[in-house]
């Protein structure tokens, strides 16, 4: 580090080619973050022994965090939604350093509705959570009441409410449109585009594939989206036109729509009288469950229920074929979470963080290869009795922590206010976990403060030990 910044400043590097390279280094850094911890609780208990403390006792959500959202123009508030129903919001710059011990508290919540009373909140878990993408002071909810909800995230406060009468599994909003219009991927084969202006449904972009599981605007055209469905196609909408679809993405297509133009027009084919793509291609062999676009709009990335993710190239429509291996986990016929690193942090390629069940894997966009692996501390693959268990600790959506949105899907200036940068992911078992790029300097943790899980977790194995001596020989046995 010292090396380079010695030839910055001797003018032998260019500043944002150093500002690259660290981050580069940071982002290959990931490691968990135990000493932050989110406690669902808005003012703590008395606890005199320090049992609630203990990081396997505190929970956001009691039953279980299905869903996060991260502010990308300051990567400030973070908002949680709970498989019960509820909705939190935390302010992360309450950490005042982020290496030292810190439990969040929620600075406000919107509780779940009963179904005999009139409040705002949503009657059954969230399914999906996103910040509106030109106001850090509105996001919108999605749940399996059939509900999606416009709220005001300083007060709290219902906007908009919209009963599209089909379980929601996720939305999205362009990042760089005018229009207001949000795309719901429902149980409904037809991708519904709710008008946040209007306030109602507009229109139905219409297929026949099963339920949709997923939808993506493009970074860089406002009239472009994509939409993944249970019949495992990936179909590449133009809103302003009346059919639809201009294309489906083909697994078996390496070489895009450039080449079968320049065969037709070889051919003496009159390419405007052509298809254009397979009416059969499909993307992948079962449902296909997660999309998303890089930042700089150059490619799709589509995962689905037969344990594969594809990279596309969105100019031509072509599979580059980037392979991932067969580690990949992806079972759940719900919207997949996963995020990709913005394309002007690194001097390489990007990174694709995938959540493999209790780990998260760090992947090369382009190659394939595993960069790392994130578990938490004391967290193991489930094995024998204990599979149901560890089965909660699966991670549900994560998100990236950065700042200076504007017209990017994430924040590309990693990091907020008081951090170089974070992901975040959200568990079965009610916790919100950090993981934070490792950095040089002094430690600043004091031994006194840092109670890691692995601790915990030998720390219980010792008083079960205890209890099962005490049972069978009917004398209390201690071990030191």
């Amino acid at each position: 580090m010292q090396a380079r910044l010695l030839t910055r400043e001797t003018g032998d590097l260019d500043p944002r080619e150093l500002a690259r390279t660290v981050t580069t280094d940071l982002l290959r850094s990931f490691a968990p973050a135990p000493q932050h911890r989110f406690n669902g609780e808005f003012a703590a208990r008395p606890d005199p022994a320090g049992v609630d403390e203990r990081a396997h006792n505190i929970r956001a959500h009691g039953a279980g965090v299905s869903s996060l959202a991260l502010d990308k123009f300051d990567g400030r508030i973070l908002i949680s939604g709970g498989a019960e129903g509820s909705i939190k919001i935390w302010d992360l710059e309450s950490c005042g350093n982020p290496h030292k011990l810190h439990t969040f508290r929620p600075v406000s919540s919107i509780a779940r509705s009963a179904r005999d009373q009139n409040s705002a909140g949503h009657t059954h878990g969230i399914t999906h959570l996103a910040f509106y993408p030109f106001d850090p002071d509105a996001f919108l909810s999605s749940s399996y009441d059939k509900k999606l909800k416009l709220w005001s995230t300083q007060r709290c406060t219902l906007s908009a409410s919209f009963d599209l009468n089909a379980t929601i599994y996720s939305h999205s909003t362009s990042p760089i449109a005018d229009h207001l219009l949000v795309s719901v991927a429902t149980q409904h084969s037809n991708v519904r585009l709710v008008d946040l202006k209007s306030g109602s449904a507009v229109q139905a972009l219409v297929a026949h594939g099963g339920p949709v599981l997923s939808t993506a605007w493009s970074p860089r055209h406002d009239h472009i989206l994509v939409s993944g469905h249970a019949d495992g196609k990936v179909r590449v909408w133009d809103i302003r036109r009346a059919g639809g679809v201009i294309a489906q993405l083909d697994q078996e297509d390496s070489l895009g729509i450039i080449h079968r133009y320049d065969h037709a027009t070889a051919a003496g084919m009159d390419w405007g009288q052509m298809p254009h793509f397979r009416a059969s291609a499909q993307a992948h062999d079962e449902a296909v469950n997660g999309l998303q676009w890089t930042d700089d709009g150059r490619y799709i990335i589509s995962t689905g229920l037969d344990h594969r993710i594809r990279v596309w190239d969105a100019a031509t429509g072509a599979n580059t074929l980037a392979s991932f291996g067969s580690v990949i986990q992806n079972q759940h016929a719900k919207t997949a979470s996963f995020l990709v690193s913005p394309s002007s942090l690194s001097t390489g390629n990007e990174l694709l963080f995938w959540p493999n069940d209790q780990e998260i894997l760090v992947l090369d966009l382009h190659e394939g290869n595993i960069v790392t692996r994130l578990r938490s501390p004391g967290v193991t693959n489930p094995v024998g009795a204990r599979g149901s268990q560890m089965g909660r600790n699966r991670i549900t959506s994560i998100v990236w922590r950065g700042a200076g949105g504007g017209g990017h899907q994430v924040g590309p200036v990693m990091g907020g206010g008081n951090s170089v940068g974070a992901i975040y992911s959200s568990h079965m078992d009610g916790q919100i976990r950090v993981w934070a790029p490792q950095i040089s300097g002094p430690e600043d943790l004091d031994e006194d403060e840092e109670i890691t899980e692995d601790e915990e977790t030998r720390r219980r194995k010792r008083k079960a030990v205890n209890n099962a001596y005490r049972s069978l020989m009917g004398k209390q046995i201690t071990f030191t």
